[in-house]
């Protein structure tokens, strides 16, 4: 089989698509030990950031009775929402909500508005 000549624009796009693609796959790949990303916040307080259609961190561990702020920096609305447990309501873009949680257990929830969005909050 012969072989074409590499142009430097070809070779050019091959290595913007071999970046896409492993961007990509390093984004839809689960963290290291088979789980999502994980943070334990203080019982002063705790952050989960809105931003790129997803939560920050996945998962959040905390102690009964932190108050967990919702920050959404993503450019457009979203809730944080566990149906029988809590709701933020509509989280406007730049804005916040705030969740405290007095009982022990796994609350997983889910954006209304965007259903693909997940996270989890452990509370000890």
């Amino acid at each position: 089989m012969r072989r074409l000549p590499t142009s430097p624009l070809r070779a050019s796009i091959a290595l913007t698509l071999a970046l896409a693609a492993a961007l990509l796959a390093a984004s839809l790949a689960p963290a290291a030990g088979g789980g999502s990303p994980a943070a334990t916040a203080s019982a002063a307080g705790a952050r989960v950031k809105i931003d790129d259609f997803a939560y920050h961190p996945r998962t959040l561990r905390i102690s009964r009775g932190t108050k967990v702020v919702f920050v959404n920096r993503d450019s457009t609305s979203h809730t944080a929402t566990r149906r029988g447990s809590f709701d933020t309501g509509t989280i406007r873009r730049g804005g916040r909500a705030a969740v405290r949680f007095k009982r022990r257990g796994t609350f997983k929830y889910v954006c209304t508005i965007h259903p693909f969005m997940h996270g989890k909050i452990v509370v000890r």
